[in-house]
């Protein structure tokens, strides 16, 4: 099934190691604008098929966001400088309980391999990141549990090909990922190898640049 992914990443923003308002420097209107209350950055980055081109142009962002105000810094994660930040991830389809409990059970076990566990327990108690959060959106969905996963080039590739993935395994082959709890005696990331990776072949698209930060 064709769909196209899209998200909003956000990012804190520090001079010389300290929080600064992001408002202070770029617009709401932006691909490198703001979230809801101007203090954090947020990265729009539209709309795609393909993980790979959407990570291109996330990096094409930051870039440019880089390129206006070289002296600050861009901060990832879960809960940092007090905020919140969330990496929700949207889609083109009506989110079906399948497509949900898939993203759930596949981006919710990468988070136990690279997130820190302290920060995403402080968003949780702050009533974000919970478990199976979503939003119905005029284009689709919009799935709200995952923090901030801006880390590097490759953990957001990784991220935005797995909820892919994710989601053609309930609209395509019907299979519930949620069977990643019956794979006892294995670490996180082999769970999500043992469940994903029979279906990269068919569905990663060929390789493209990356462009770097």
């Amino acid at each position: 099934m064709s769909f196209t992914l899209g998200c909003d990443p956000e990012l804190v923003v520090r001079h010389n190691g300290k929080f600064v308002n992001a408002h202070n420097y770029y617009k709401c209107n932006s691909s490198f604008g703001l979230d809801g209350c101007e203090s954090i950055a947020e990265l729009r980055p539209g709309f795609k098929e393909s993980p790979i081109d959407l990570t291109s142009k996330i990096y094409q962002i930051l870039e440019y966001g880089n390129s206006k105000h070289p002296e600050l810094e861009f901060i990832s994660g879960h809960f940092v400088d007090n905020y919140s930040l969330g990496g929700h991830i949207y889609f083109s389809l009506s989110p079906t309980p399948e497509i949900i409990n898939n993203l759930d059970t596949v981006l919710y076990s990468l988070s136990n391999c690279i997130d820190d566990k302290e920060q995403r327990n402080k968003r949780e108690k702050c009533g974000y990141g919970k478990r199976k959060a979503f939003r119905n959106q005029p284009h689709g969905a919009e799935y709200r549990t995952p923090g901030s996963w801006l880390i590097s080039p490759s953990t957001t590739l990784v991220t935005l090909t797995l909820a892919k993935l994710a989601i053609l395994g309930a609209t395509d082959f019907y299979r519930d990922f949620s069977e990643i709890h019956k794979v006892v005696n294995f670490p996180e990331s082999h769970k999500i190898a043992f469940l994903v990776i029979p279906f990269c072949a068919n569905f990663l698209p060929s390789p493209h640049k990356i462009h770097p930060i």
